[in-house]
């Protein structure tokens, strides 16, 4: 793993997130679906270990592409039944950049996860961004894996008591999947609580200045991918 400056690597995940927004020609997401694996590969070793998360939403990707591709009239038909144009290469090649702009994006998140979170919290607040912001987005991002667990223990908990959630009806899935939000969104918030309590009897916000314990430095590889990254985006979108 290369150890680049968390600025260096939040910087990075800015810049190709916006060219896959803004890019619409399947070619070019798919280049930089390629220059994305690269660097992920560069900066992160064991980026392999965490592809199963992005195998869990490959369903999902494929009714998208459907989706793109069915509803989509305009271009020159390639698929036609009884005079309906199933599939046109317009609606093919929408189909392919919203999978392809979806995966860039997961992809280029996974770049965050080779620092901690305490790095990127100073990465933030070095950027002059105030403390109270950067804490904040910092819990979100906490919570995510808080309310995957709290879904989890419920799920787990449903089994326990003998629903076998693969062979119920939808209709069925759907209500208990309902009656479930209830104890997922109390667990969330009860820890929600734990943690005010815990920032208050740490007396947070209690000095409008903070003091810490290390600062982060950039180094000249840092302040070269930064420039570089900055520029080719720039040239990129011009």
């Amino acid at each position: 793993m290369r150890e680049l400056d968390p600025r260096s690597k939040l910087l990075m995940v800015i810049c190709i997130s916006t060219l896959a927004i803004v890019y619409q020609d399947p070619w070019k997401l798919l280049l930089l679906l390629l220059c994305t694996i690269l660097m992920l590969a560069w900066l992160d070793s064991g980026w392999l270990s965490r592809m199963h998360a992005l195998a869990k939403i490959l369903p999902l990707l494929a009714l998208l592409f459907l989706l793109q591709c069915l509803f989509t009239r305009q271009g020159v038909p390639l698929l036609s039944i009884h005079g309906i144009n199933v599939l046109t290469d317009q609606g093919l090649a929408m189909g392919l950049g919203v999978m392809l702009r979806i995966i860039i994006i997961i992809m280029s998140a996974m770049i965050l996860l080779s620092s901690s979170e305490r790095d990127f919290l100073l990465a933030l607040v070095q950027w002059r961004i105030p403390y109270e912001i950067a804490f904040m987005v910092m819990v979100g991002l906490h919570f995510l894996p808080i309310l995957r667990e709290e879904a989890l223990n419920v799920y787990y908990a449903v089994q326990m008591r003998g629903t076998e959630l693969q062979k119920i009806s939808a209709r069925l899935k759907i209500k208990l999947y309902t009656r479930m939000l209830l104890p997922i969104i109390s667990g969330a918030i009860y820890r929600a609580e734990q943690m005010a309590i815990a920032m208050d009897a740490r007396a947070f916000r209690a000095y409008p200045q903070r003091s810490y314990m290390r600062r982060l430095k950039l180094k000249k590889r840092d302040y070269f991918l930064q420039i570089t990254m900055v520029l080719l985006s720039v040239i990129l979108l011009i």
